[in-house]
């Protein structure tokens, strides 16, 4: 899923966009340079484009879409 957006990530977007990320690879134990890891950073970019701004409330939206197996490795 990727949303169309007209918005320019900025710098101080793409600190706090990293910062989100690595929360999520920590607390899912997602090693960060894994494809897992990948695929959660595109969806925190489709979400903060489309609106989403709230750290609490992106990582939230990410709940589904995280496949528990695949962010252990197992």
């Amino acid at each position: 899923m990727s949303f169309a957006s007209n918005d320019i990530i900025d710098s101080n977007d793409l600190s706090f966009l990293h910062e989100v990320l690595s929360e999520v690879c920590r607390e899912r134990e997602i090693a960060p340079d894994s494809d897992a890891a990948k695929a959660v950073a595109d969806q925190l970019i489709n979400w903060f484009l489309f609106g989403i701004r709230e750290k609490e409330e992106l990582k939230s939206m990410l709940d589904p879409m995280i496949d528990p197996a695949a962010a252990t490795g197992t």
